[in-house]
């Protein structure tokens, strides 16, 4: 489905995590809406791959390899931009992992190893695009939180924690730039379909009966999918959203009103 086309004409934008899942399908829907996207991520192979496929849209798309732990590979990524392009309209820090285990199963190891790619990385992201937006008159974060920014869910500790740390770090750039033309908002997916998660329900005993009683937790009666995100945050990206900041988006089919 084709909303509102054109939305993004040449807005200068970097999408992290853009190889695969979420981020793949927001690279995808910047470039019909018009946008010149950067597809950042580790992945090379999949990352051009997903930049391939999208030969003849309307806008355009390019990859650049990052690791997100490396705070001077993530200044790199946005210098890129705005050597490239003249200028950075949209950041979207979109990359993220998870550890499944309580609070006192996670090693410090594995808390470092979340927080440094779902919390320093977008920290450091938005810095950086701040830093620039602010010498070209302004810009527009739109970073991937979570429905677990919102509410908890068992076996989630640190991930949690990480992504209620990203909706107030938007909340907090919202407040301090609004004045000197910066948005800052994020979207919440609640359970979407990704290839990764499908590897997580292969992995169980009865695949099909886990992803009926996922389905079954929304009041939609659904698990979504990541276009549905994606135009999400191409709605937030664009001039459209133009009085909405500091907000968070809640995509998740009515995971988080049922009790």
């Amino acid at each position: 489905m084709e909303l509102n086309v054109g939305r993004l004409n040449n807005k200068i934008s970097i999408v992290t995590g853009g190889a695969s899942g979420i981020g793949a399908a927001i690279v995808r829907e910047f470039a019909q809406q018009g946008a010149t996207v950067i597809c950042g991520d580790v992945q090379e192979e999949m990352g051009r791959q997903v930049v391939a496929d999208l030969d003849g849209a309307p806008g355009t798309a390019s990859f650049f390899e990052v690791d997100l732990r490396d705070l001077d590979q993530v200044r790199a990524l946005i210098d890129h931009a705005v050597d490239t392009h003249g200028r950075l309209d949209v950041m979207v820090p979109n990359a993220g992992l998870q550890y499944e285990k309580i609070l006192t199963d996670t090693s410090e190891q594995e808390y470092d190893h979340m927080m440094a790619v779902n919390m320093k990385a977008t920290f450091f992201c938005c810095k950086h695009a701040v830093e620039a937006m602010l010498k070209t008159g302004g810009g527009n974060i739109v970073a991937t939180a979570s429905v677990l920014s919102l509410v908890a869910e068992p076996s989630l500790a640190a991930y949690c924690a990480t992504k209620a740390g990203i909706m107030n770090l938007m909340k907090s750039i919202a407040t301090d730039y609004g004045a000197k033309g910066i948005r800052a908002n994020c979207v919440c997916p609640g359970y979407i379909n990704t290839p990764l998660g499908d590897k997580f329900f292969e992995s169980l005993p009865d695949p099909e009966a886990a992803r009926r009683e996922a389905d079954a937790l929304h009041a939609l009666g659904r698990m979504g999918e990541a276009d549905e995100v994606a135009r999400c945050v191409s709605f937030l990206a664009s001039d459209e959203a133009s009085f909405v900041t500091g907000s968070a988006m809640v995509v998740d089919g009515g995971l988080s009103c049922k009790v």
